[in-house]
């Protein structure tokens, strides 16, 4: 079983991802986001469990050049509570620490911070996903708080992690309304770059927005399935829509002085859409 595979899950024409290594240490996340896109493709996704074959990484990461990219997670968050016990993601971490290799953390938890010591002194960066700062109970009902996440940005920005903010998805009607607010917290709490982009729906997530906000969803429905496009198997609203709520998020951006990203929306970004970038800025810190 290969426990690192090429980062290309959705194989979409508006994929801008440099060439990078996904690795997840757990199958299935315990944080019940509402708009979650694996839950559609991953069975029993409640169920976070330990990634089969994890024993393996070490003779895999032995294979690689050097210069590859790692990032974790891209489909299970890599710090669910039960992290706290088995460490599985901190091991990780080590072995790729001992091999030299470029690692992107994407996350939701405040657990990262426990990590702080192995990711401030290795090309390292965090990217934390903050979609709400009022509705994030409703919308990520098992994740750590924003204001746990933005304490966790802050913390690792102090001990000289860069880190980046996932302001994604953005869900006309339910957190757009945030968008100024949520940059110039992200942007206060010490990360210096932003990578957003708008829901894409698929039928599971869309069938718990709908339970969850019915309201709007009712009213966005017409925007996603009549005038909207499909791409990759997602739905998505018009490219009008769509650019005008990412050119809101950059100008915020720019207002408060960080880089930003998008993903997957063909919109353009400052440096990487991903973020991936900043594990190059630690590679210089260190260096010094």
């Amino acid at each position: 079983m290969m426990i690192l595979r090429p980062f290309d899950p959705w194989r979409s024409s508006l994929c801008t991802c440099p060439a990078k290594l996904s690795l997840n240490p757990y199958t299935g996340c315990a944080h019940g986001c509402l708009y979650c896109y694996a839950s559609s493709y991953i069975r029993g996704f409640s169920d976070c469990r330990p990634k089969g074959g994890i024993t393996r990484l070490s003779s895999q990461l032995a294979r690689l050049r050097g210069d590859e990219l790692i990032s974790i997670s891209n489909s299970s968050d890599p710090y669910p509570p039960v992290e706290r016990e088995l460490g599985i993601t901190r091991s990780c971490i080590s072995l790729i620490k001992r091999r030299g290799l470029r690692l992107q953390i994407v996350t939701k938890s405040d657990i990262v911070l426990r990590d702080v010591d192995l990711l401030s002194d290795m090309r390292a960066a965090v990217s934390m996903t903050i979609t709400s700062l009022r509705l994030d109970s409703r919308l990520e009902p098992g994740a750590p708080s924003s204001i746990q996440r933005l304490r966790a940005i802050r913390g690792l920005a102090d001990s000289g992690v860069p880190v980046a903010a996932r302001i994604d998805p953005i869900i006309p009607g339910i957190n757009d309304c945030e968008i100024d607010e949520l940059v110039e917290s992200v942007a206060d709490a010490g990360s210096s770059y932003v990578i957003s982009s708008t829901y894409k729906a698929r039928h599971d997530s869309w069938r718990r927005m709908s339970l969850e906000f019915p309201e709007v969803m009712q009213s966005l429905r017409p925007m996603y399935f009549e005038h909207g496009e499909r791409i990759g198997g997602y739905r998505y609203l018009p490219s009008e829509i769509r650019h005008a709520i990412i050119s809101r998020v950059r100008e915020a951006c720019h207002e408060h002085g960080i880089g930003f990203g998008s993903c997957r929306e063909g919109f353009g970004s400052d440096a990487s859409c991903d973020g991936s970038h900043l594990t190059d800025a630690q590679t210089h810190r260190i260096l010094r």
